[in-house]
């Protein structure tokens, strides 16, 4: 079977498994009719998550999850504006929104531009099952499925209550359009990021891509993903006062790819790049900085 017929029989499997999780996330909705939008919304993103989580166990691949990071910010966003209504959004509140599905769309696309079907995996993933062994299919819902849902859910909650509260802007508007150009330089970060480093990288991937915005950061895409997150808080923070609560998921995405993403990342790399020991001297981590000299 050719590369191409793969992929598209891959891309229609993903397709037919969010859609089926999507109905069965919704319908479970309908048996806590007098819950809360928000605690709805939850349930409704756990069960889609169980469907998705059934599939890739009994098709042997944990990446059939992996869009759902990004398809599942733009889902909710959707519900909720037709469960709150939209006649009070402003042009903030619309421009703030807009960067959601700019980000979401973007990075769902950059997600299917480099997967080749169902017979690739997440390289994370096949280590974990190696390591875990007939514990693999806890882990396999607990940590590569289900932790992520309800982290990616916290860090929609400043979305819901930007849709919610709509119109009630508290700060200054020169403090929305900051926030919305932060989330739209993050997304744009994460693009160029993604973009040099699937055109230009060596194909066999034995060399350190050092070059461009790779010459600031040792991770700019994961920089300009957590800068998304924060802009988001930030914006809802102006819209409603949020609580400081409201930034728990925003907070725990820093500490996922700080504490989680990076050191399997780095691990990876000087495993197989004698060169990478000294591009982690020279350039920072994280946040993009010039590199040093030497």
């Amino acid at each position: 079977m050719s590369s191409a017929n793969t992929k598209l029989k891959g891309t229609l499997l993903v397709k037919v498994v969010y859609i089926i999780a999507g109905i069965a996330g919704y319908a479970s909705t309908l048996l806590v009719p007098d819950w809360d939008l928000l605690w709805r919304s939850a349930l409704a993103d756990v069960v889609a998550t169980v469907v998705v989580f059934l599939f890739s166990h009994f098709t042997g691949n944990a990446s059939l999850y992996d869009p759902y990071w990004s398809v599942i910010p733009m889902w909710l966003a959707v519900w909720w504006m037709i469960e709150l209504g939209v006649s009070g959004l402003d042009i903030y509140d619309w421009l703030i929104l807009a960067m959601v599905f700019f980000w979401g769309i973007r990075l769902t696309l950059n997600w299917w531009t480099g997967w080749t079907g169902m017979d690739h995996q997440d390289w994370r993933y096949t280590d974990l099952k190696k390591k875990t062994g007939a514990l693999y299919p806890l882990v396999n819902f607990s940590g590569i499925h289900l932790f992520p849902t309800v982290l990616v859910f916290l860090s929609c909650i400043p979305m819901y209550e930007i849709i919610e509260h709509q119109g009630e802007m508290h700060g200054q508007p020169w403090m929305a359009v900051l926030c919305i150009l932060i989330t739209f330089g993050a997304v744009v970060i994460e693009a160029v990021a993604d973009y040099q480093r699937r055109v230009r990288y060596n194909h066999d991937g034995s060399e350190v891509y050092k070059s461009g915005v790779w010459s600031w950061s040792r991770h700019p895409n994961y920089f300009g993903e957590i800068t998304f997150w924060v802009g988001l808080f930030l914006y809802a923070h102006l819209v409603e006062w949020a609580p400081v609560w409201m930034g728990a998921g925003a907070l725990a995405m820093i500490l996922l790819f700080v504490f989680i993403s990076i050191p399997m990342m780095e691990e990876r790399q000087l495993a197989n790049k004698p060169s990478y020991q000294e591009y982690q001297k020279r350039v920072s981590s994280l946040v993009p900085m010039p590199p040093k000299k030497g």
